[in-house]
């Protein structure tokens, strides 16, 4: 088999607002791909996608990276024969769920009301989607069904418009423009939002369809650069190959289930960060800037959050595909340039979630593995300096709270999840040193490096907790380490007060020794996975999995609990991380429905499951190493080469393969 063939695009698909098990869809698409189609069964929210309803309401255009964050630009396709309801609630067709082919470069549904067949392939900025009606008597149809605000020209066989859906995150208008043709001339009604219904008299129609976010025109030209005199077979043999391509890079050999999995979480690893970029007439690379509003010079990616995927989805393209890793960060470096400020939560412009700033542990980790070198690490030198010293006066942009961090060194808990700003900022001092050391200002390195200990004035030499002070440093009271919220972000004190990544070896010291930092990891892992809602005021589905899980105060369905397994690697106690590791990895993770413990946020989930599958894992990402364990597999190659054995605790990025 192919590594292709192993992968479950349904994998985490199964969920609802209150409990995820991965909060995800399945994907067709190219790697990193534009544009995303997928098939929708419930379009009443953001969960539109049910792996068990046999309902079919249409094929989706989508970039939607999160429930939680929304969709933009995305708009409904509906294949389907004879005249269409006027009403859209009640258009949808009945299918058979187990026998839809949804696969990373097809998706084929086979509608039982209209006897129509449905097939897309994708592009990186559109796609072909193949209509084939089988009943004689009916007149296909082909509805484009938008969410927002629309408008097309139909002119013969050729479509131009736009859509402006958008989700609440988006602080200013973002406009999707289509360029569409079909095989055959038709006759359009116009439906609501703006959208059109299509007749056909062919029995058998084909819809190529190209996009952007920069214009109608730019359309046209990425119509002619993707689709023009492509085929639907061609399409497919050059998706199916391109995902081959990138899958293929590591190749594994052992339990047949594991490699589902395994390939599963790869294919999710190869989605984010999308292509947000196009290529002018000249050839040249442009993008829309949300932010801006304004069409700007050069490459860039987006629907991102670097709180969640510095911890993996970056060191682990890294290692297979740096040269993506490269051209990533000159994008967040062009966002920079255009705005002022580095982004934190793309989406496709700043939507400004989560605390910290840490995508500057992306661009630490590119720059000490040689991937980010010269100019570009100069400008991204330039632009991660800021972060450290300025504040911004629009709060989605920059660090919460660091002219108090500087001043107190920390952030008071004054501010909301305090604990997290703190640790991030300290953790985020440590990555710029990191680059300020490679760009020979031994002045600044040193004055940083200094500073990412602040974390240690958090630390409760009482209850060995990193707890929240106020301006005059006296800890909040009283204090209970089970609370969720308030001063940490999902998590409690349990899962957050190890967020030192950086600094092992001095949170160590702190506890007393790496003994006793041992200890508390075995206090967290046999405590009782309680919590208290009081910083939320309710439940969130995040202490539902912890709780549903028996690892104890690891809530590996969170970020915050990721690196907390392989702590006891680095401080000497490999059996420690290898043992729960295998244990996490095996219990946790599978290739079905419910196959994720959490949130599968763009990437980062999957990439713990391949790196605890590797038997290595990015500790601290800029560090330029790894923390070991053992592989999960008889054997492992990437990039053709096979992975070396280690015995001891650590391995350098360029220690990873060797014969």
């Amino acid at each position: 088999m192919k590594e292709l063939d192993y992968v479950n695009t349904k994998i985490g698909s199964f969920n609802e607002p209150r409990f995820s098990n991965g909060n995800i869809y399945p994907i067709t698409s190219r790697p990193f791909g534009t544009a995303n189609f997928t098939v929708q069964t419930n379009g009443g929210n953001n969960w539109f996608y049910d792996p068990t309803s046999h309902s079919f309401e249409g094929i989706r255009l989508t970039h939607q990276p999160s429930p939680w964050v929304g969709d933009y630009g995305h708009m409904l396709f509906l294949p389907f024969s004879g005249a269409l309801e006027k009403d859209r609630n009640c258009r949808w067709s009945s299918y058979r769920p187990q026998n839809a082919v949804i696969k990373p470069h097809i998706t084929q549904v086979f509608l039982q009301r209209y006897r129509v067949t449905a097939s897309v392939v994708p592009t990186v900025r559109g796609g072909i989607i193949r209509v084939e009606n089988h009943k004689n008597d009916k007149e296909t149809g082909f509805a484009v069904m938008p969410f927002g605000a629309s408008a097309f020209n139909v002119e013969e066989n050729i479509v131009t418009g736009y859509t402006d859906a958008q989700s609440v995150w988006n602080f200013a208008r973002v406009r999707e423009y289509f360029y569409m043709e079909f095989s055959e001339t038709f006759r359009a009604e116009s439906i609501e939002n703006g959208g059109f219904a299509a007749f056909f008299k062919g029995r058998t129609i084909e819809v190529k369809i190209a996009a952007s976010f920069v214009s109608v025109e730019q359309a046209k030209i990425n119509f002619d650069r993707e689709l023009a005199g492509e085929t639907f077979d061609g399409a497919l043999t050059k998706a199916e190959a391109e995902w081959q391509n990138y899958l293929g890079r590591i190749k594994v050999s052992g339990d047949e289930e594991r490699k589902k999995t395994f390939y599963s979480c790869f294919y999710r690893a190869l989605l984010y960060p999308r292509v947000f970029h196009e290529y002018d007439e000249k050839g040249l690379p442009v993008h829309f800037n949300a932010d801006t509003q304004k069409i700007e010079k050069g490459v860039f990616y987006t629907d991102n959050g670097f709180w969640d995927t510095f911890r993996t989805e970056y060191p682990f393209l890294s290692v297979i595909a740096p040269e993506l890793v490269r051209e990533m960060v000159e994008g967040f470096i062009n966002y920079s340039d255009e705005t002022g400020w580095l982004p934190k939560w793309l989406s496709p412009g700043e939507i400004g979630l989560m605390p910290g700033t840490l995508i500057e542990a992306v661009i630490a980790d590119a720059c000490v593995k040689g991937i980010v070198t010269g100019d570009l690490m100069r400008r991204a030198y330039k632009a991660m300096l800021k972060n450290a010293y300025e504040k911004s006066e629009d709060p989605r942009h920059g660090r919460q709270g660091i002219t108090d961090y500087i001043k107190y060194g920390y952030v008071p808990m004054n501010y909301k999840e305090s604990v997290n700003h703190t640790c991030d900022c300290a953790y985020g001092d440590y990555c710029i040193s990191v680059v300020a050391s490679l760009n020979g200002d031994k002045e600044q390195a040193e004055k940083l490096l200094s500073r990412s200990k602040s974390y240690a004035n958090l630390f409760d030499n009482k209850t060995h907790f990193l707890r929240a002070r106020d301006e005059r440093g006296n800890f909040r009271e009283p204090f209970d380490p089970y609370i969720w919220g308030g001063d940490n972000c999902e998590g409690s004190s349990w899962q957050n007060s190890f967020a030192v990544y950086h600094d092992i070896n001095g949170l160590a010291d702190l506890y007393g020794g790496k003994e006793k930092l041992s200890a508390r990891l075995d206090e967290l892992f046999s405590a009782d996975p309680v919590y208290e809602v009081d910083g939320y005021a309710q439940e969130i589905h995040e202490m539902s999995e912890m709780a549903c899980a028996d690892f104890g105060q690891c809530a590996i369905s969170n970020q915050p609990s990721f690196h907390i397994p392989w702590i006891y690697s680095y401080i000497g106690e490999r059996d420690k991380t290898e043992k729960w590791v295998k244990k996490l990895a095996s219990e946790a993770f599978s290739s079905s429905l419910d196959g994720f413990p959490g949130d599968e946020d763009n990437g980062t989930t999957a990439c713990w499951y391949i790196f605890a599958c590797l038997g290595f894992y990015p500790l601290c990402p800029g560090s330029g190493e790894y923390v070991c364990s053992s592989p999960l597999f008889d054997s492992i190659e990437i990039n053709g080469k096979k992975i070396r054995r280690y015995n001891g605790n650590t391995v350098k990025h360029g220690e990873i393969t060797g014969e």
